[in-house]
């Protein structure tokens, strides 16, 4: 029987000599650091009141104020393997009592953790410095004392030998509010940062800044008494910074943040160690809309800008350049751009337009930053206003303290396009229209810079009809120029189904009255015409319902129901000569007279023509009414045609004489009233007054009717008067 043979135990290889001599090396370096890192614990806690005391003597030496430190806990677990320190309640304040009690630095809580290398090396490096809870205030009072004077070296410190700059390699900042408050300039800037989480690298004396960033601007206010720029605006993003501490030089390269919620493009250099120490900010927003980008803004520019609005987004971009010594209101430049928006003026909304923007508050150089040298300029601005396409090249909106706007308008377009404009006062269904202005003038409808255009508005092949009373033309050639305040009708004819006119004449200081009172509208015109109807014009006696003046007020706001208000109530003069004029059976030559029409009241006088084989000159007066249109008339005649007088005047509006049974030649006066109806005939039973007449070789058909009087009346009659009162 064979004896089973034990194998022997095996043993894992030993390391290498170099491996245990390693482990060994680094496991004493640990425990090593463990122990100096409870010792640094421990002595901190035993020690706690000197090291106070020591921290703050120690600052205190080099600052003129007071800093305080209620109390300090070492951090053991936060900062391991480093040592870190917790100091409660950090504050640096004024020692004297011009300060309000307002500290300039306060931190409810403020954590420092220290390289446990360079604490060993004697030369003490801060690894990371957080300070939470606390206000940053730095301001100048209404005496002109400042605070300022706490961030310079104490007078008569010495500075310490081969002193090296401390080098924080990250820091975080968690709900610090930042105040610069300067009463005498009137300035006040405020920043409350939320969260400031980053890291900072130093090489040749600049120092890189990268940190998750979170801030919420109050506002920038440079001069209060125009607003602060960026208004309760919050700013997200990574935020990378630029410190040159030989030029002394702030510097944020441009990046994208958050601003207000909007992606925007930021870029900022503070330069504090120039000749002129200052500050340039630039904003650019891809797409922003109109209402955000104000507030951007300062209120002052932004309530100037308010009278503006724009549908869609636009893209911005502003920039900032200022001096933190006077003078130093900031130089503030604005530019926008937009496609297809709609562009809302005090003139109405451009509509579907296209054009470049800009804004800048110092027009003139060297003549100081403020409304007054402010200006607004649109450029190659294409749109619909009023369904009517124009083409602006420049639009200026200069001195925004009285703002005056100068804009150059060209356009080509059916003259159909101007009955949304017009549409109350006129309705086009053919022609063409080609419109060139230059305006300059207030922006206000009552406003003492005036208001002038010059260029016009010239019409071709029109058919048209004139709205409030319903006349009709067939064929229309209008040019309508501006002369400053002045609108003048050059070489204007107009056509109706059996009239002809030529037109011309001036409405002086047109604007100024559309503008300011448009019930005081003058126009003087001088009408010629070949062939007058009047029946196609009997529109012009028709009955106009009423309106109150609140009604009127209501409805008139606008472009188009501000025309159609001028042309109601304003006055209008007409020089007229007609070489022949009919109304039924009516017939006239040879016709000239001056017509006055206004709100209330129609007047033709005077009127001289030639007819019934004599002649005419006559007044007449009539004063539209709710239901009736009252008339008047006085005329002269002489040599009439006595059957074609009755018979053209259809017969005075009674039947006892007519133009059947009366002839004879007439010389006479007629002073009578009556009333009009909607179709402009004689109301029956309306005429009163007097007709007074001397018939020669009489028609003996009038015996009939004078009967009684047979026997006083011979073949020719003297003076007959007859009374009409009805």
């Amino acid at each position: 029987m064979e004896t089973a043979t034990k194998s022997p135990r095996k043993f894992p290889p030993k390391s290498p000599r170099w491996a245990r001599i390693a482990a060994i090396s680094v496991g004493g370096l640990i425990l090593l650091l463990i122990i100096v890192w409870l010792l640094a614990g421990w002595y901190i806690n035993n020690h706690k009141q000197q090291l106070l005391e020591r921290l703050t003597s120690s600052v205190s030496e080099h600052i003129d104020g007071k800093f305080t430190i209620r109390d300090m806990d070492p951090a053991f677990f936060k900062g391991f393997p480093d040592v870190a320190l917790e100091l409660q309640d950090v504050a640096l304040s004024d020692s004297t009592d011009k300060g309000n009690h307002r500290p300039l630095m306060q931190f409810k809580s403020v954590y420092v953790k220290f390289n446990l290398f360079s604490l060993i090396g004697g030369n003490p490096q801060v690894s990371k410095i957080t300070l939470r809870d606390g206000q940053i205030n730095l301001f100048t009072d209404s005496t002109g004392f400042t605070n300022g004077y706490l961030l310079k070296k104490k007078p008569g410190s010495k500075p310490k030998k081969n002193k090296k700059e401390v080098h924080i390699a990250s820091f975080s900042l968690d709900n610090i509010l930042f105040t610069f408050d300067h009463k005498i300039k009137n300035k006040k800037i405020q920043v409350l940062i939320k969260e400031f989480d980053g890291a900072s690298t130093e090489r040749n004396n600049v120092m890189h800044i990268v940190a998750k960033t979170w801030m919420h601007i109050g506002q920038l206010g440079f001069n209060l008494a125009k607003g602060g720029y960026l208004t309760d605006k919050d700013f997200k993003g990574k935020m990378r910074l630029v410190f040159d501490r030989e030029k002394g030089q702030l510097q944020l390269p441009f990046q994208q943040l958050l601003i207000g919620g909007t992606p925007m493009k930021l870029s900022a250099t503070f330069d504090f160690k120039s000749q002129k120490p200052g500050f340039k900010i630039e904003v650019d927003a891809a797409k922003i809309s109109y209402k955000e980008s104000l507030s951007i803004l300062s209120k002052s520019i932004a309530d100037k800008l308010k009278r503006f609005n724009l549908s869609k987004d636009i893209a911005l971009q502003v920039s900032l350049n200022g001096k933190f010594t006077s003078p130093d209101t900031p130089l503030v430049h604005a530019r926008w751009q937009t496609t297809s928006n709609d562009f809302q003026t005090n003139f109405g909304v451009l509509k579907n337009a296209s054009f470049a923007g800009s804004f800048n508050n110092e027009v003139v150089p060297g003549r100081g930053r403020g409304d007054d040298n402010s200006a607004v300029t649109v450029n190659h601005l294409t749109a619909n206003y009023l369904d009517i396409p124009i083409i602006a090249d420049s639009i200026q909106l200069l001195n925004l303290k009285h703002p005056l706007l100068d804009f150059q308008l060209r356009s080509g377009f059916p003259v159909a396009r101007l009955n949304t404009a017009l549409n109350q006062t006129f309705n086009f269904t053919k022609g063409s229209a080609d419109l060139k202005i230059h305006y300059h003038g207030g922006v206000a409808t009552h406003d003492t810079l005036g208001h002038q255009i010059i260029g016009g508005l010239k019409i071709k092949n029109a058919a048209f009809t004139y709205v409030p009373h319903q006349i009709h033309f067939t064929e229309g050639n209008i040019d309508l120029d501006f002369n400053g305040s002045d609108l003048v009708i050059n070489n204007s004819t107009l056509s109706t189904g059996n009239s002809d006119i030529e037109l011309h004449g001036i409405a002086r200081q047109f604007l100024n009255v559309y503008f300011d009172d448009p019930q005081k509208a003058s126009f003087e015109w001088y009408l010629h015409s070949d062939t007058l109807n009047l029946a196609e014009f009997k529109g012009l006696t028709q009955v106009k319902g009423n309106k109150s003046a609140a009604q009127q007020r209501r409805q008139y706001h606008k472009v188009n129901e501000r025309l159609a208000l001028l042309m109601e109530t304003s006055a209008m003069k007409i020089n007229a000569s007609v070489n022949r004029l009919y109304y039924s059976s009516f017939t006239a030559k040879n016709v000239k007279g001056v017509l006055e029409l206004d709100q209330n009241k129609i007047k033709l006088a005077p009127l001289t023509m030639q007819f019934a084989d004599g002649s005419l000159d006559a007044a007449v007066s009539m004063e539209p009414d709710l239901t009736e249109v009252p008339f008047k008339l006085m005329a002269n005649l002489n040599g009439i045609n006595t059957s074609k007088l009755f018979y053209g005047l259809d017969n005075l509006g009674q039947k006892t004489l007519t133009s059947k049974n009366i002839a004879g030649d007439f010389s006479g006066k007629i002073n009578i009233a009556g009333k009009l109806n909607n179709q402009s005939a004689i109301v029956k039973k309306s005429l009163s007054g007097k007709v007074s007449f001397k018939l020669k070789t009489v028609n003996l058909l009038i015996l009939r009717l004078l009967k009684p009087f047979r026997n006083l009346c011979l073949e020719n009659a003297t003076w007959i008067i007859f009374i009409l009162n009805q």
